[in-house]
């Protein structure tokens, strides 16, 4: 694989399963050096997620750059703020920031748009929502100085249409709000040559949604009915999107949010 981001460096959030690894490890085969952010460097284990070497680091340095872990919950403004003063003070500058952490805080069943606990609807909020503003104000300074930056959040085809029978409402409302925050930033910050842009996947295998979703008799063939090209995402599969957004190829492309769903929107 041609080394697009030699030289570069990433943060990637939410980096140690699913599609932050995927992310993580794209941008190392790219040539990119990585930070891995996570709340928990050993989160993989969680849902029993396979690695080819002890930890996510590991597998990134595999492509012969460098890669640290950071703790970090990116839900508080001074741990991320402190986060990515340690990786400038590491790497001396950073390029690319893929906003991937999130997710739907409490469960399925109580996240109604008429009845979702507020604890559960300001996590889910700050988990998506905040986080990425977080991370993404911290990173602006270093990569205005620089005039150059790649900024990559995470919505989802939640923030994009209801879902049927009107549950993740409140994951909906954040996804929705990361569109539109994503719109907004980069129009501040296309004069400082820093692109900002956004994905909405749809059905992902991953270690956490096999286990929790796609498991149960009949999930994994109804739900793969609704897509066009008749599978789940792989995490590669949204990794090879986040590829487009941070090299030459969308040099022009700024406040944009592609839907890397397979076909589940149909319009």
């Amino acid at each position: 694989m041609e080394k697009k981001l030699k030289g570069k460096v990433a943060i990637v959030t939410g980096a140690t399963r699913g599609i932050g690894r995927g992310h993580a490890l794209r941008l190392g085969q790219l040539g990119a050096d990585v930070i891995i952010n996570d709340i928990s460097l050993d989160a993989w284990k969680e849902f029993s997620e396979e690695l080819t070497a002890p930890t996510v680091m590991d597998e990134v340095k595999k492509f012969g750059v460098r890669s640290i872990g950071i703790e970090t919950d990116v839900t508080k403004k001074d741990a991320v703020e402190k986060m990515v003063k340690e990786a400038l003070d590491e790497f001396g500058h950073i390029d690319i920031l893929i906003n991937n952490a999130g997710g739907l805080a409490g469960e399925i069943p109580q996240s109604y748009a008429s009845s979702v606990p507020e604890d559960q609807l300001r996590a889910t909020i700050d988990r998506n929502l905040m986080g990425t503003i977080f991370c993404s104000q911290a990173v602006a300074p270093s990569m205005k100085a620089q005039k150059w930056g790649r900024i990559v959040n995470t919505s989802s085809q939640a923030g994009m249409r209801s879902q049927e029978g009107g549950v993740y409402a409140s994951y909906g409302a954040a996804k929705a709000a990361v569109i539109m925050y994503t719109r907004y930033l980069a129009q501040e910050l296309g004069q400082y040559n820093i692109t900002v842009n956004c994905i909405a996947p749809a059905f992902v295998s991953t270690g956490r949604l096999e286990k929790l979703s796609y498991s149960r008799p009949g999930a994994r063939e109804r739900t793969s009915a609704q897509v066009a090209l008749g599978r789940l995402a792989l995490p590669e599969d949204i990794a090879k999107v986040v590829e487009f957004f941070v090299t030459d190829l969308g040099d022009y492309v700024t406040g944009q949010c592609l839907s890397v769903c397979g076909g589940v929107i149909r319009f």
